[in-house]
């Protein structure tokens, strides 16, 4: 299968801009991290994605990742992770989303300088160290480790979510996505394959992961998402997509209300659309 990588290393550049709107740094501390993934060496990117190139320099000591941990944490039981992917290089998400992490009961971690400029493998790599060093430091459940971004970050969270399908049980897009296979709008718009996903990863993601696309009615990314979600994933037999167009909503962060029913899908406690 023939992918674009090149398009790939350029088109998160060509985001439409973000809105910044309530957006803050992240609230908990600020961590470095030491070990590194063993799904996420050379050979195993290569495995999940199909790429070829070379891995550009990287060194994860040097790389400085944000964590948020609930107030009511605790190892007597299991929480969720949701690594999140931002496209710009800071780690940003809005205020009010803490809350609702906690109620959720997911930790978060989110890269610094993996932005939109960044190479898409090295985001591809922080996103891996970060999922593996927060489940050997806290207790994680398994079974609900999600990834997630928005923008340019949103793509790179959709394709961890297939391509590392056994890794990650649920993703969340938020306005932008990018597939394996390419695809034709209604419209005739046309949106190239970006990667070509191990069989085994792809298999699980359609069988066992949650994918919530979600994208705004004035989002210019709408119809690549409403087109990848409906003739990509579902065409493709993925069993739990839900396709979120928020009302009103452009090229931005959803509010409080769309967060609780993105989460409420990917933990299991609300159906496909």
């Amino acid at each position: 299968m023939k992918v674009t990588f090149a398009w790939l290393v350029t088109s998160g550049l060509a985001e439409a801009g973000v809105e910044s709107t309530n957006l803050v740094t992240l609230g908990n501390t600020d961590r470095q991290f030491t070990d590194v993934a063993p799904y996420g060496s050379a050979a195993e990117i290569t495995r999940h994605f199909g790429y070829t190139v070379p891995l550009p320099e990287y060194d994860l000591k040097s790389e400085k990742f944000r964590v948020i941990v609930p107030e009511d944490y605790s190892t007597n039981g299991t929480w969720g992770l949701l690594v999140w992917i931002s496209p710009e290089n800071e780690a940003q998400v809005p205020e009010s989303w803490t809350a609702e992490l906690a109620r959720h009961r997911l930790l978060l971690v989110s890269a610094y300088k993996s932005g939109n400029d960044r190479h898409p493998l090295d985001r591809f790599r922080l996103a891996l160290d970060a999922t593996c060093n927060m489940c050997r430091k806290y207790s994680i459940d398994r079974l609900r480790i999600y990834v997630g971004g928005f923008s340019g970050g949103s793509r790179m969270a959709s394709m961890l979510g297939v391509a590392y399908g056994d890794i990650f049980t649920g993703t969340l897009c938020v306005c932008g996505v990018n597939f394996y296979r390419a695809l034709r709008s209604p419209e005739g718009e046309e949106y190239q394959a970006t990667y070509a996903p191990d069989p085994g990863a792809r298999a699980r993601a359609k069988k066992l992961g949650r994918f919530v696309l979600l994208t705004g009615e004035t989002d210019p990314n709408r119809p690549n998402t409403k087109c990848l979600a409906e003739s990509g994933f579902k065409r493709d037999g993925f069993r739990s997509v839900l396709y979120l167009e928020v009302p009103g909503m452009g090229h931005a962060m959803p509010e409080l209300a769309v967060l609780r029913r993105a989460l409420d899908f990917l933990d299991g406690s609300a159906k496909s659309e």
